[in-house]
């Protein structure tokens, strides 16, 4: 099963790459999917210091390692080695950058291999969930690029601005 997103980022390249790809490790920052990261392991490509990932999701613990870091052209490919889907046997993502007359645009292309042939029915569910999820990290990765700053979606609860009294479901405004 194969996702593919792309997102346009109102920045260079390089000024992509630096968050995409060298802080490869500390997506927390930016992803509300994570919400710790950490890099670790040996450091097995030129550029950067570390081959893995560490993160605590909403689901658990995964650990992502890196297969390809080519800072020279934009990319990174990593496979997920240890807290993956439940379904999955093989989950792995293609990142990488190319540049456009308006900015960047940015690819997050994956494949999920299940452990075991499931009804079409629920393939297209989870193609679009997961379709979904990684739009959502493509959306938050360029909102902190531009920004500079994480998503709404990524603040702490104690960063939230309060709730109005006007907004919810059945709200209404109070009498006079």
């Amino acid at each position: 099963m194969e996702i593919k997103v792309k997102v346009k980022i109102n920045k260079s390249i390089d000024e992509v790459w630096k968050v995409m790809g060298y802080q490869f490790g500390e997506a927390h920052l930016w992803s509300s999917n994570f919400k710790t990261s950490k890099p670790g392991g040996e450091k097995k490509f030129e550029g950067i210091g570390y081959s893995l990932r560490d993160t605590t999701t909403p689901n658990g613990n995964t650990i992502q390692e890196l297969k390809e870091f080519d800072a020279e052209n934009y990319s990174l490919q990593y496979e997920i080695i240890a807290g993956k889907p439940e379904i999955a046997k093989f989950v792995s993502s293609h990142w990488y950058l190319k540049e456009s007359e308006e900015g960047t645009i940015a690819f997050m292309d994956s494949v999920l291999e299940p452990k075991q042939e499931l009804p079409q029915e629920m393939t297209s569910k989870i193609q679009k969930g997961l379709t979904a999820s990684f739009q959502t990290l493509a959306d938050e990765l360029k909102f902190y690029i531009e920004e500079g700053k994480p998503h709404p979606n990524n603040l702490k609860v104690s960063e939230r601005p309060p709730p109005s009294i006007f907004s919810g479901r059945g709200s209404r405004p109070l009498p006079a």
